[in-house]
Formats: structure tokens, C-alpha cells, sequence
């Protein structure tokens, strides 16, 4: 590398950016962090990551392995170093705290956390067969990738222009998947997202492609707004933390239902635990062996319905006086191989938010059948050499 201060500077915004940020950039940190992963680079993190990439990628291979590379482990440990100063830095410049809850505080902000990986791991399943009638065309995976020349397969694939360009399925709240069976049969299926998504290859020649689709309750008074998938944003935690410490403001189920029964909004949002990040931001990552999406209840979902995250071991799960009320279930298969028949590649990822039926018709009553939604959103893109050919 020609500049390992300014390659050490995009691996601390690269890795580290958000946790800075949520920590208030404490003055100096960032830049002692950058110093010491620049003084890390030439003598260490270069060698090693290119044993790593020797031992785990195939010569040929453009795509990076899955793995724990130097660079994010120097990055870590200059950030753990460099905080661990941090108060004695800051008593220097005049500010005195209390010690045990700054400390705590700090590191709670400034941690790697990996509960929400664990938590994905937990709630993974069997890739399920739920999900509207309309969306049917998209149970058969990535049927574009074939493994023949002969083959002369539709792209898109068939059935998407039956969507394209919808933003409300039709039939209300009718066209919601209930699950079949299972220990949530009877479940009401009121958010799903799924990705297929294949590598290029060359051969046969294939470009990156990948279709998405995405649906989610919403309370709407008109026509949904246009050109936006039907899900919100949210904190992961909403699954493991009370609702009255992330969001006090909502702790009352009544203000909560008028509310929902008012505002248009979407009930069902992406996380910032899934490994796309914010749906602006679809390359962020935010964690080592964090899902491509994890979703949740919109806020206001969660305190009109009396929810708390579920006790003991389990992954996104949130009970009521009942038992246990909403859960988001994690998917991902369908390994595919991208020409060098080294390690496959998982063309399948996808998540979705399952309500107990009881729930589901007291949220609907909340929100009024006139205005109660089946949002929807697909799209696609093909890439080929940096180019991108089509996108809907």
C-alpha cells in the first residue's frame, strides 16, 4: 500500500464508523485509533492477511472469503487500546467523571456486540414456503442460474412483471400467508424479505444478479408512497431490551393505538442488525455473522400490543401475558458456485415477522380495515464488469 495512514483511515470509517459515532467521537479517539492501525499495517496486517488470502481464497477467486481478516482485527485492537485510555485522556483535558459508569458506559457503546449474530443463529430455520400467493414465482430459487449453455433461462425471472410496480397487494389484509404448520401454525406472516442473489462467473458467462422482495403491514390512508419498499427502520434491540428503555415515549398502549390508528407508517421495519445496515445503505456492514436482514416491529407495534422480549434462550422472539406473541425466523441456502468450485455461496437469504392470530386481529381493528395494507416491493439488478445493466 502507498499510504498506510490513509488505507488505516478507511478501514477505522470502514469498521469502526458507527461505533465511533454512537460514542459521540470522543476528541482524539478516532485519530489515535487510525495512528495505531497505520503503525500495525506495514510490519504486520499485510503479511498476515496475505497468508489468509493464500490459505482460504482460490488463486483465482475475486470474491473474499468469509473470514476474520487482519485488517479488522487490527482495526479492533487499536480501538480497544486506544479507548482504554480514553478517561485518563479526558481527565487530562479537565473532565472528571464518575469512573464505574463512564467506563460502562463507554464500553457499551464501543464494543463489538455480538448478541444479534447469536440471536440470528437461534431464530434460523428451514427455508420456508410462506408467503402470498402473489409472490408464488418466487419459491423456485434463482432459477436464472443454470448450469448449462444450452440453457436459455428468463431474466428477470418469470412472474416478476406480475409484481413490478405494485406498492399494495390487492385484497387487504387477505393477502397475508398464514403458516401451515409448525410451532407457530396459524401465525400471520405480516413481514417477509427474501434475496436471491448469484455470483458472476465465467462459465458459462453470468453477471451478478439478484431479485428482492420485500412485503410489510402498513397503515395507510391513501395510496402507500411510491417507490419504497413497504418496511421501516428500527433498532435490533426492540428484541432484547424493554420498549420503556429504548423509546419511554411509547410506554402507554393507548397512545401507542391512536397512534397507529392515525399516522401512516409501516408496522414492520429492517433493523440495523442485518448486514446490509439501513436500507439507504444496502453495502453497510455492522458485524462478523450477522444475517442479510434481521426484522422487527415498528415501535408503536410493540407497546399497543403490551410486548416484552421473550425470557430465556431464544433468538428475535417477544411474549404478552399469553406466551409468546412475534417472532422474526432467518433463512439462508441454496448454495451456489461461482465457476471455481471452491467454497458455494448461499444464492438465498431472507427473513420474516410471524403474529400470533389473535394479535393480528386486534392490530388490524387498531389500525381500521380501510387502511390496513399489504404493502409490497420488488426489484432486480443484473452487473456485469462493474456496469449495471438493468434496474427496476
Amino acid at each position: 500500500m502507498n499510504d498506510p495512514r490513509e488505507f488505516a483511515t478507511h478501514l477505522v470509517d470502514y469498521y469502526l464508523g458507527d461505533r465511533l459515532d454512537a460514542a459521540g467521537s470522543p476528541a482524539g479517539l478516532r485519530d489515535t485509533v487510525i495512528e495505531l492501525v497505520a503503525d500495525a499495517l506495514p510490519d504486520h496486517v499485510e503479511a498476515l492477511m496475505s497468508s489468509q488470502l493464500d490459505l482460504l481464497a482460490h488463486p483465482s477467486r475475486t470474491q473474499i472469503p468469509d473470514a476474520y481478516f487482519a485488517d479488522q482485527a487490527a482495526a479492533e485492537d487499536a480501538l480497544q487500546h486506544a479507548a482504554a485510555g480514553l478517561r485518563t485522556a479526558l481527565a487530562q483535558a479537565g473532565v472528571i467523571g464518575n469512573a464505574q459508569s463512564f467506563e460502562r458506559g463507554a464500553a457499551a457503546r464501543l464494543r463489538d456486540d455480538p448478541q444479534a449474530a447469536l440471536r440470528a443463529e437461534l431464530s434460523r430455520v428451514s427455508r420456508p414456503l410462506t408467503r402470498p400467493k402473489a409472490l408464488a414465482w418466487s419459491l423456485d430459487p434463482a432459477p436464472w442460474f443454470g448450469e448449462s449453455h444450452q440453457e436459455q433461462l428468463p431474466w428477470p425471472p418469470s412472474g416478476f412483471a406480475s409484481v413490478a410496480g405494485l406498492r399494495t397487494l390487492p385484497g387487504g389484509t387477505g393477502a397475508f400467508s398464514y403458516v401451515e404448520n409448525g410451532p407457530h401454525a396459524g401465525w400471520v406472516q405480516i413481514g417477509l424479505v427474501e434475496q436471491q442473489h448469484t455470483p458472476a462467473r465465467r462459465y458459462p458467462d453470468q453477471p451478478v444478479r439478484r431479485v428482492r422482495i420485500a412485503v410489510g403491514l402498513e397503515a395507510v390512508s391513501g395510496d402507500a408512497p411510491p417507490g419504497r419498499l413497504p418496511v421501516g427502520r428500527a433498532p435490533w434491540q426492540l428484541w432484547i431490551r424493554p420498549l420503556r428503555k429504548l423509546a419511554p415515549e411509547l410506554t402507554r398502549a393507548d397512545v401507542a393505538a391512536e397512534r397507529i390508528s392515525r399516522a401512516d407508517q409501516p408496522l414492520v421495519a429492517l433493523t440495523d442488525a442485518g448486514a446490509t445496515g439501513p436500507v439507504e445503505a444496502p453495502d453497510h456492514r455492522s458485524g462478523l455473522g450477522l444475517p442479510t436482514y434481521v426484522l422487527a416491529p415498528a415501535a408503536c407495534v410493540v407497546a399497543a400490543l403490551g410486548l416484552e422480549p421473550t425470557e430465556g434462550i431464544y433468538g428475535f422472539s417477544l411474549s404478552d401475558a399469553a406466551g409468546e406473541a412475534l417472532v422474526c425466523r432467518q433463512w439462508h441456502g441454496h448454495l451456489v458456485h461461482d465457476g471455481h468450485y471452491v467454497p458455494l455461496l448461499p444464492a438465498i437469504s431472507g427473513a420474516d415477522l410471524l403474529l400470533r392470530r389473535d394479535l393480528f386481529t386486534r392490530l388490524h381493528d387498531t389500525i381500521g380495515a380501510a387502511r390496513c395494507r399489504a404493502g409490497i416491493g420488488v426489484d432486480y439488478m443484473s452487473e456485469n464488469e462493474g456496469a449495471l445493466d438493468d434496474e427496476e
